[in-house]
């Protein structure tokens, strides 16, 4: 188990990226990405994110004197995260970040040859469901949802399908497992693959997003080799305090006036993957 919640989201993203970075609809927690980089590399080591997003995992591996490479499909994110591993070089992080504007389904293409086979760990988490997504504000009047789609908003009608977030869960995890296949080939001996995912409720009814994540896994010729879970809610005084999001409570508090006992969601899990072993001991051609 990673407890990873004593300071609030809030906080540990604090100073730490640069205005705008809040915008995106799904973000890793930073505690949580440097917890992972800590415990399956060591300093010098290269981090490789494939959906880097505005570069949660680039900017703590900077951080902790590794060095970071990333791929995202939205120039938007792009320019974020190019500007998130400067503030993180600027506060002191001994690691090198780059970040390139690719697709990730189509890896290992897009990332320098040079690369392939050194890289000791893929740190990622793909994209969540809409009731997961975005922020709420009740100033004055009705709801306000915002920050809640991945892409400019303007085209609702016509989303970009190459885009992993604008597609449907089956669709979703065949491109998960081209991306963590396409991630095999940049791994060095020994490298693991480590997939952060949620789980949600949606109309009431769990979405097993980890559970289909290993399945992808599985399918793109990895081993699990581990199961871990990161606590989100905070340890005061031995009890848990939560630290939800609007919609987790709303869809908790509905489920419970219609007599179905759900709990909030206050858990990431981490699925750590390794290449299935060739029967001469190397990895399989």
């Amino acid at each position: 188990m990673i407890l990873v919640g004593q300071r609030s989201l809030a906080a540990q993203r604090h100073g730490r990226f640069v205005v705008g970075s809040g915008a995106h609809p799904a973000r890793m927690a930073p505690d949580l990405a440097a917890t992972l980089i800590t415990d399956y590399t060591r300093p010098g080591d290269l981090v490789f994110d494939p959906l880097a997003g505005i570069g949660t995992t680039l900017v703590e591996t900077v951080h902790a004197g590794r060095n970071a490479i990333g791929i995202e499909y939205e120039p938007g994110w792009v320019a974020l995260a190019r500007a998130n591993i400067a503030l993180a070089h600027k506060q002191g992080g001994t690691g090198h970040g780059r970040i390139l504007r690719g697709d990730a389904t189509a890896l290992p293409g897009g990332v320098p040859g040079e690369l392939r086979g050194q890289i000791s760990l893929v740190l990622t988490s793909p994209p969540y469901g809409r009731t997961m997504h975005g922020r709420v504000e009740h100033r004055r009047g009705p709801l306000t949802r915002f920050h809640n789609a991945y892409s400019d908003p303007a085209n609702p009608a016509n989303p970009d399908q190459a885009n992993l977030a604008h597609r449907g869960r089956a669709s979703l995890i065949d491109g998960i497992t081209a991306v963590l296949a396409g991630c095999v080939p940049l791994l060095k001996p020994g490298g693991v693959i480590a997939v952060v995912a949620r789980p949600w409720r949606r109309d009431h009814f769990l979405i097993d997003l980890p559970g289909q994540t290993i399945q992808a896994g599985l399918a793109a010729g990895l081993n699990l080799v581990a199961c871990r879970c990161a606590v989100h809610a905070a340890v005061r005084d031995g009890r848990l305090v939560p630290h939800h999001s609007f919609f987790q409570l709303h869809v908790a508090r509905a489920s419970r006036r219609k007599g179905i006992p759900v709990s909030l969601i206050q858990h990431d899990d981490v699925a750590v993957f390794q290449p299935v072993l060739a029967p001469h001991g190397g990895r399989p051609t």
